[in-house]
């Protein structure tokens, strides 16, 4: 049995460990969303290269470290997802290695929208994307980071409550989420809300943070699910390339076949009557021939 005024002194010690300790962000999101941006706001200073362009600027994943509040923070950025600019299988590569960058694992993962963004069919994969990437359990280290805040015409519990797709996407991740002004540099509370809302994440998750372990998993997955995709896209141009051949010779091969048959059972009938049938040779070759009878059916060679 524990006092309570030494038990309020352990929960105390235990929060403020939490509130101290080091955490380590990885930014995820499209191109032109304000990834690099919202990892500069988090920084407070200008380290991830950051333009008003639709086309990539982050090719790489990098990281910088800073001091919030007398704590240490690292923050990884990485590139857009469905960057046309790169191949699939390399831009996978390049986002994951963001796990490595936050060596022995982040706490959370910021997943990025602007308040004003029209959801399309890429938005709506980007979730699942994710979860292809990082496993099913990234959800549970992640937090929805909203950037434009400045661009709000309405509450945001009300975009959220409105779109459907968005509102799921909250949900999967916790019901946590966070609205950053990457124009105002020196508002820091912001930023401190973002830091809270990560502690108690890390709280609810057992004081844990996202492994390399969870990545290797989720990569050995993701290859098995590739294997299998291609496995089935095979069997199906397979099955495709037969159907549009039988359907354009499918008439003479059955002619075909239908006459190997006949010569197949012609040719049953002439070793039954070579081998079992009493025969009469008329003569030789050079005009002569053999005559063989098997069941009423004269063969004459």
């Amino acid at each position: 049995w524990i006092p309570d005024s030494r038990a309020n002194k352990q929960d105390d010690q235990q929060s403020s460990a939490v509130s101290l300790s080091s955490r380590r962000i990885v930014i995820l999101g499209k191109t032109g969303v304000g990834k690099s941006a919202a990892g500069n706001t988090i920084l407070g200073q200008k380290v991830f290269r950051s333009e008003k362009r639709k086309t990539a600027v982050t090719t790489e994943c990098s990281d910088a470290h800073t001091t919030v509040s007398d704590r240490s923070v690292s923050v990884a950025d990485t590139p857009g997802f469905f960057d046309t600019q790169m191949r699939p299988g390399n831009l996978a590569s390049k986002i994951g290695s963001s796990v490595y960058l936050s060596s022995p694992g982040p706490h959370a993962f910021l997943i990025v929208f602007p308040v004003n963004i029209r959801f399309t069919e890429h938005e709506q994969q980007i979730s699942q994307q994710i979860k292809m990437m990082f496993g099913e359990e990234v959800l549970k280290y992640s937090i929805i980071l909203f950037t434009h805040e400045d661009l709000l015409d309405e509450p945001l519990e009300e975009l959220i409550q409105h779109n459907s797709i968005l509102r799921h996407l909250v949900q999967q991740c916790g019901g946590r989420y966070q609205v950053f002004n990457n124009r105002d540099e020196n508002n820091r509370e912001q930023v401190n809300d973002l830091l809270k809302k990560i502690d108690t994440m890390v709280e609810q998750n057992g004081g844990g943070h996202y492994s390399n372990q969870m990545f290797q998993d989720a990569q050995r997955f993701r290859q098995k699910e590739e294997e299998r995709r291609l496995r089935e896209e095979e069997e199906h141009n397979e099955n495709t390339e037969f159907t549009q051949f039988f359907t354009k010779y499918g008439h003479n091969l059955r002619m075909s076949a239908f006459a190997l048959g006949k010569f197949e059972r012609l040719g049953d009938v002439i070793s039954t009557c070579i081998h079992e049938s009493p025969h009469a040779a008329v003569g030789g070759c050079h005009g002569h021939a053999t005559q063989y009878t098997h069941n009423n059916l004269r063969v004459v060679l």
